[in-house]
């Protein structure tokens, strides 16, 4: 997500800052891409919440199609070829695009969470999966590794949501943003104080 005012500067946040694409570039992406995008029915992964997967081709003809600036373009599709563990040449579009999603906005944590679950929930549910959770918190958390700040291990992000959602498969997130939000190990994330970095032998594979 990237921190706000207090606390030292992460690098994704100044990413964003550099880069052109707004919250509702984003959302157009999302839409656009999902034309495009297809279900991968034999992967049980709970990494695949959200069920429909993108190409590198087609995100590239997304992002020409709503005319993104050649710099966000070069370095979303660095970001395709790090969330590409397998080299399949596809990713989960949803989860991705969340993933991402902070690079859009410049605003504080709780507007870059609230945003990242607005991009995963295309059909405006206003509800999020514990996978799911697990799943975007990841993505997040992958994408700011790999501009270099240090991240939260995959047992902090499985405790941030295993205490919002209090042995509950599905919840309600809006009134619990603030919640995730506060939690420690987001805090601790938020703050550049994580215990990983990128290219390590814990890495977080979104």
């Amino acid at each position: 997500m990237g921190n706000g005012s207090s606390g030292p500067r992460m690098a994704i946040s100044a990413m964003a800052d550099m880069l052109k694409i707004t919250r509702q570039q984003m959302l157009q992406l999302r839409n656009v891409c999902l034309r495009y995008a297809k279900p991968k029915p034999t992967s049980h992964d709970r990494s695949n919440a959200g069920g429909l997967f993108i190409s590198r081709s087609s995100l590239n003809k997304a992002m020409e199609e709503i005319k993104l600036d050649p710099l966000d373009i070069d370095v979303i599709g660095h970001l395709f070829t790090m969330w590409d563990t397998k080299g399949e040449d596809n990713v989960n579009l949803l989860i991705f695009l969340a993933g991402i999603s902070p690079l859009a906005s410049t605003m504080d944590v709780t507007t870059k969470l609230r945003f990242a679950l607005e991009v995963f929930d295309v059909h405006q549910t206003g509800k999020i999966s514990f996978d799911e959770a697990l799943s975007i918190l990841g993505g997040i958390n992958a994408t700011a590794s790999y501009f270099g700040d240090s991240v939260i291990t995959p047992q902090s992000i499985e405790n941030v949501v295993e205490t919002i959602f209090k042995h509950q498969d599905e919840i309600k997130y809006l009134p619990h943003i603030q919640s995730f939000v506060d939690h420690p190990f987001i805090v601790q994330f938020c703050t550049a104080n994580g215990t990983m970095r990128y290219g390590g032998s814990n890495r977080m594979d979104p």
